[in-house]
């Protein structure tokens, strides 16, 4: 059996003190003012238009840590202002442009996010603060990152000559601001960087703006990766309920997966949740992420074919006892069909309907899609591919044992093909 789904003034921070967005690191869901002696300050980013949505996942994690750092060495008080999600390359089907820009509540749960950093969403700073953002800091990378034989991080400001993608006007900056018409900005610094976010705090700390666009932020490497901050953040990051919902239909009704009768442990706060592994946790089913379309040209010798991919699967079927299979994958129609053939057992195939697309979005299948995986007895990813890196760890975080969840298919030219690395969970 595979299931399937196809995938202002510089100063004007020194003198107003507003009081809406300040955190209050509690059990609480709210934003709280944490003390009258704070002045706000508020970060937005943006990356790099061709990054798709699980690596823009990352580079939150990264700001988010960032925001932390910010929050520890000065009297300003930071929050992150959530960039909106613009039309990813990868969302092909999703039927209407007048979608975009899509809030971070379509797919993540915001007091979830709170609970690690303050945040809001773009449209609510809008709201209250109005369109204009007081600073732009671009960040570009050094030519050669390894000059003099090693790599250091380090930041220093550059002219923005040829910056190509803001353009001043009448004393204002004009670009492409999140898909959002009428939104500009004051200033703008071009900078080049390259380490960890915290070469940019002193760049933060100098301005005076109150909201800050640190654009090309994929530039900036994790503080510590795969440490407790780096886990915090991704422990944030939990999927919109509405989104978990659907997974878990999907589950009971094609699946006869139930969190009860897998083993899945929940809580409603994820700073309270710390599973240990258990090797009976786990669907009744094995978990595949199949990665096509621009990675058959792009890394063609890091993926299989159809044929060796279902031969693998195959083997893993056998290996685990396991006759259902969950596949995730953006082949084409004449690929999945091409899969079901050759698995010659009787098949359930389940098409993402424009009714779906409708609801759902391209983008809320797709972490449906991770939700399923997330929860079989077994899965395997694609090499290389940030979709299945936030499946592992989305594993990592459930509790299953590091065997049934680093796997991933392997090219027949590989003569030894390993694992994944195994990034284990620090709290």
């Amino acid at each position: 059996m595979v299931a399937t789904h196809a995938q202002h003034d510089d100063n004007e921070a020194e003198h107003q003190q507003d009081t809406s967005h300040a955190f209050l690191p509690s059990n609480t869901d709210h934003i709280q003012v944490t003390s009258s002696t704070h002045r706000n300050r508020y970060l937005i980013y943006d990356v790099n238009d061709s990054e798709g949505f699980n690596l823009r996942r990352d580079v939150y994690m990264r700001i988010a840590n960032l925001i932390i750092q910010l929050n520890q060495r000065q009297h300003y008080h930071w929050t992150l202002v959530l960039p909106p999600w613009k039309r990813m390359y990868h969302w092909r089907s999703t039927p209407s442009p007048k979608q975009f820009p899509l809030p971070w509540k379509t797919f993540f749960d915001i007091s979830s996010l709170n609970k690690f950093i303050p945040v809001m969403e773009y449209q609510d700073y809008i709201n209250q603060f109005g369109q204009t953002i007081d600073e732009i800091i671009y960040l570009q990378p050094y030519p050669d990152p390894f000059e003099g034989g090693q790599f250091v991080d380090k930041v220093e400001e550059t002219n923005c000559q040829s910056n190509q993608k803001y353009k001043l006007m009448n004393g204002n900056y004009y670009g492409y601001f999140f898909g959002l018409k009428g939104i500009t900005a004051r200033k703008l610094r071009c900078m080049l960087a390259q380490g960890m976010t915290s070469i940019i705090i002193p760049k933060l700390q100098q301005s005076k703006a109150r909201l800050i666009l640190l654009d090309r932020a994929e530039n900036l490497l994790h503080e510590a990766y795969g440490q407790v901050g780096y886990w915090n953040s991704r422990r944030s990051l939990v999927f919109a309920k509405h989104l978990r919902d659907e997974g878990n239909r999907y589950r009971q009704e094609i699946l006869n997966s139930t969190d009860e009768q897998d083993h899945i442990v929940r809580h409603s706060d994820w700073r309270l949740l710390n599973v240990k592994k258990s090797k009976k946790r786990g669907g009744n089913y094995l978990a595949v992420h199949l990665r096509r379309r621009d990675f058959l040209q792009g890394r063609k010798n890091d993926i299989p074919s159809l044929e060796e991919a279902v031969l693998q699967i195959k083997s893993a079927m056998k290996k685990t006892n396991l006759s259902k299979v969950f596949l995730a994958t953006d082949a084409e129609e004449s690929g999945l069909n091409s899969i079901r053939d050759q698995m010659e057992i009787m098949l359930c195939y389940v098409t993402t309907t424009p009714d779906r697309i409708q609801q759902f979005g391209d983008g809320g299948i797709a972490i449906i899609d991770q939700w399923i995986c997330a929860h079989a007895k077994y899965f395997i990813g694609s090499k290389e591919s940030t979709f299945s890196f936030r499946i592992y760890e989305e594993r990592e975080l459930m509790g299953f044992k590091s065997k049934m969840t680093y796997n991933q298919l392997c090219n027949h030219h590989q003569s030894n093909c390993e694992g994944p690395s195994e990034w284990k969970v620090v709290y």
